[in-house]
This record gives C-alpha cells, structure tokens and sequence, in this order.
C-alpha cells in the first residue's frame, strides 16, 4: 500500500480520486484510443478517446472528447467537454460548452459558460454577463416586434 502512495503523481487530483474510489468500490475504467457511448467507473482514464457521457469519481482525459461529464474530480489535458459538472476541475488547453464546478484551474481554456465557484487561470467564455443581458434585451425586442406584426396583420386581433 505505501508503495502505491510513492507511485502516485504529483497531481493532488489523482490521490483525490484515488481515495474516492477506494471508498466507493468503483471500478477504474481505462479507454487508450476508444469510442463508446458512455463510461462508468470509479477512476476513469481517458486518451485518444470519445464517449458521449462519463460518470465518475474521478476523470482523467488526454485528447479526448466527451459529451457530458460527472464527477468528484475532472483533469483535461487537450480535450473536448460538451458539459461538466464537478467539484474540483482542472483544464488545460480544452474547450467546453459549459463548466459547472466549484474549484477550477485553467490554463488556455475556451468555454461557452461557465458557473464556478472559484476560478484560478484564465477562462475565455463567449457568455459573459454583458452578452447574457444583450441576448435577453434582444430577445425581449424580437418578441414585442413579432405581436406588433402579428397585431397589423390580423385584422380580428385583440389589441
């Protein structure tokens, strides 16, 4: 068992996830270079792989895709994530759509959205809270715009 502790990474994640899984019985799950519809284990390692949902105490991806994640614990190296929703996330060079975590560290990441309660690095998101108020204002006009049409167009519209 200590030889085990020594062997471990320096990444504070993997010794997270390792305890995780342990505790929980999961099965570690490793996919080298595989596409799958969904994964399900205790620890979960990913390269050169695509699946479309992961459940997890742990993930660890290295160019790899994934569709929807969950799990304790998330390290992406040169990923792809459609959602992830985690306690302790780590990201490096990846693009989401949309991040749900408590703590995340990100080096070079690209997102849509993202909902954290703690950010260390830098995350570049498309939705911001400038561009989510222009998109509802927007909307709000498009709407207004269609029942005034709508209104002229039909005669026996209530007004």
């Amino acid at each position: 068992m200590s030889e085990e502790a020594n062997n471990q990474s320096d990444n504070p994640l993997e010794d997270y996830a390792a305890a995780a899984s342990e505790a929980l019985d999961g099965a570690p799950v490793e996919l080298n270079q595989t596409v799958t519809k969904s994964v399900e284990g205790g620890q979960v390692w990913m390269k050169d792989s695509a699946t479309r949902s992961v459940e997890a105490n742990a993930v660890h991806l290295e160019d790899s895709a994934a569709g929807f994640v969950r799990a304790s614990s998330v390290d992406a190296r040169e990923s792809a994530i459609g959602v992830a929703i985690t306690e302790e996330l780590t990201l490096t060079d990846t693009t989401n759509s949309l991040i749900i975590a408590q703590n995340v560290e990100a080096e070079n990441v690209r997102a849509i959205a993202l909902i954290a309660g703690k950010v260390d690095g830098e995350v570049q998101t498309v939705l911001t809270p400038m561009t989510a108020l222009a998109a509802g204002a927007g909307f709000a006009v498009a709407l207004w715009l269609l029942k005034q049409l709508f209104s002229r167009l039909n005669p026996f519209a209530r007004r």
